[in-house]
């Protein structure tokens, strides 16, 4: 049998999540190949080269990006590095998948795909959960109608962080859970809901030695009277869980974001309530197989580059959900100032 069309990648640092999840996901990819990788260290470099069988390891992003063999870079850097290296790699002439959140704000996000489309490449942010069958078969239930018109959406994503010296918990490499985590429960409500809030408020509890959040909750109000809130949070019991409800029914996906294999949600219809009662709710169990999202994304943005796929994760969400954060931020930033 013939081999289909590859995209040549370049990884752009040793990441624990370019070693954990996305290399792995690429060598399952069919239309990808793991050309190159590169750190600061060489010994670094060359290690995941044993590991994972790249043909090339340099020891300067630089030197990756000169090379002419790279089509495609994928940026697992700190937040704070983003911009710098989307730059970098748009003017080498290579399409670009670059970690969430994409930028510190809006204006970089904007700027970001500007330079990209002056230098003829494509830029996506890295939601591999975007990819998943899994939010997809929440999309469409809602779309049908499964649980009326929705009033409400909540997200969450915590963990606790015990590493102190973690880049989650350092202010100058975009550390934070607004970041880190909140961009996530941004996306969903965004991605599920298909609409903009008119009001943002939110809540922080900062690490004053790090100065980061550690936790935050966001509150969204849209103009139909559908509201939102999300939690996040690096030092809260671990967890991964979004719900939708609706005038007729309540999707709950107690999962990962970035789950993988059997995943299962419910979907709650029927209940009344009877002096403070809730009485004959009906639950169905959905249950979803979910290949590894980051597979899925690579595939998903070779075809991109190879077909001319429009890109899953588009500008105007990757920007929309920038402002949604920025004015989330601003919002707790006034408040703690008070």
């Amino acid at each position: 049998m013939m081999m289909g069309k590859m995209v040549n990648w370049g990884v752009l640092g040793c990441a624990g999540i370019a070693r954990i999840r996305m290399i792995p996901g690429l060598l399952q990819a069919d239309n990808a190949r793991l050309y190159a990788v590169v750190s600061r260290g060489s010994a670094k470099a060359k290690e995941f080269q044993r590991l994972f069988g790249a043909e090339k390891a340099y020891d300067s992003y630089e030197k990756l990006l000169e090379d002419d063999q790279v089509e495609a870079v994928y940026i697992p850097l700190p937040n704070s590095m983003h911009f710098e290296w989307v730059e970098k790699a748009a003017r080498a002439g290579k399409h670009i998948l670059c970690e969430k959140p994409i930028a510190m704000n809006e204006e970089e996000a904007k700027r970001m795909f500007e330079i990209c489309r002056e230098n003829g490449v494509l830029l996506m942010e890295a939601f591999a959960y975007r990819h998943s069958p899994l939010v997809n078969k929440v999309k469409e239930l809602i779309e049908e109608g499964a649980v009326g018109k929705v009033k409400y959406m909540e997200s969450h994503l915590t963990d606790v962080l015990t590493d102190m010296s973690n880049i989650r918990m350092d202010r100058n490499l975009g550390g934070g859970a607004f970041y880190d985590m909140a961009c996530y429960n941004v996306s969903v409500i965004s991605y599920l809901l298909g609409k903009e809030p008119e009001c943002v408020k939110a809540f922080a509890e900062m690490d004053e030695r790090h100065g980061v959040d550690v936790s935050n909750t966001f509150l969204l109000k849209y103009d139909d009277g559908t509201q939102a809130a999300g939690y996040s949070s690096l030092n809260s019991y671990a967890r991964g869980y979004y719900a939708v409800v609706g005038e007729k029914g309540r999707i709950e996906v107690p999962c990962n974001f970035n789950c993988r294999n059997v995943s299962k949600f419910t979907v709650s219809t029927g209940a009344y309530v009877d002096n403070v009662e809730v009485l004959d709710e009906v639950k169905t169990e959905y249950i979803v197989m979910c290949p590894d999202n980051y597979m899925l994304e690579a595939e998903q943005f070779g075809r991109c580059i190879l077909d001319g796929e429009k890109p899953l994760v588009s500008m105007e969400e990757t920007v929309q959900n920038a402002r949604i954060l920025d004015r989330a931020f601003e919002d707790a930033a006034c408040r703690a100032k008070r």
